[in-house]
């Protein structure tokens, strides 16, 4: 799997000595223990700017990670390209011992953005002049290094989560909407809606299930003819 990884470097040009590396995409240890030596964390406009030229990128990195923010989707596949990790599940070092696995020994985890629900005091002022200190919340964002991937573990074999049950044809006549054939001449379209609630996917769509469910939403929500 590992080789998977080696050949898309070679022939992106990316390294283990790639620019978000470099500029400190640092993993914790194993027990979670933070990093006293780490750099600044790359802005949201250089990570966007290295996925948009590397194209294939940002499909994988849905693909594999699907369940978190695109900016941490990106997060965590380049981190994975850096150190030459196959991309995989994702999860804590809590949630892999439930799953019945455990972190190999030295592995360090991947770091994601996540929010933090934090507690001020202010002092406010009432009606009669005098003042009283309340207490607010608010959430704010940090990079921790909490994250192993599946490659990273080992123990019992890994179950997928089991996901609900889907049946196109039943949720189309559901919402009374009807797929039709695909005619765009543009190969770049991966699907459109257009009047009379009728949607068409291209056949050859990198996430043909996704752009239905961009398609219906497009109906749904009042839309006409709108290409994706």
């Amino acid at each position: 799997m590992t080789e998977k990884i080696t050949n898309r470097q070679q022939a992106t040009g990316t390294t283990s000595t790639v620019p978000f590396a470099q500029q400190g995409i640092t993993g914790g240890t194993r027990d979670g223990a933070e990093r006293t030596d780490r750099k600044p964390m790359i802005s949201w406009a250089a990570l966007l700017d290295e996925a948009v030229r590397k194209p294939g990128y940002i499909h994988e990195a849905y693909s594999r990670f699907h369940n978190y923010s695109l900016g941490n989707q990106l997060l965590a596949l380049f981190q994975c390209f850096a150190r030459g990790i196959q991309p995989g599940p994702l999860a804590t070092f809590p949630k892999w011992k439930e799953l019945a696995r455990h972190v190999k020994e030295g592995e360090k985890a991947l770091t994601l953005c996540m929010p933090l629900t934090c507690k001020r005091t202010k002092a406010v002022t009432k009606d009669d002049g005098s003042e009283q200190e309340e207490e607010f919340r608010f959430t704010h964002f940090a990079y921790k290094a909490h994250w192993f991937v599946l490659a990273q573990t080992e123990g019992a074999e890994y179950q997928p989560p089991t996901l609900p049950e889907w049946n196109e044809q039943t949720a189309l006549g559901q919402l009374s909407i009807e797929r039709v054939e695909f005619e765009d001449l543009d190969g770049n379209t991966q699907g459109y809606a257009k009047r009379g609630r009728k949607i068409a996917v291209s056949p050859i769509a990198a996430l043909p299930h996704k752009t239905l469910f961009h398609e219906i939403a497009h109906l749904c929500c009042g839309g006409i003819y709108v290409v994706a």
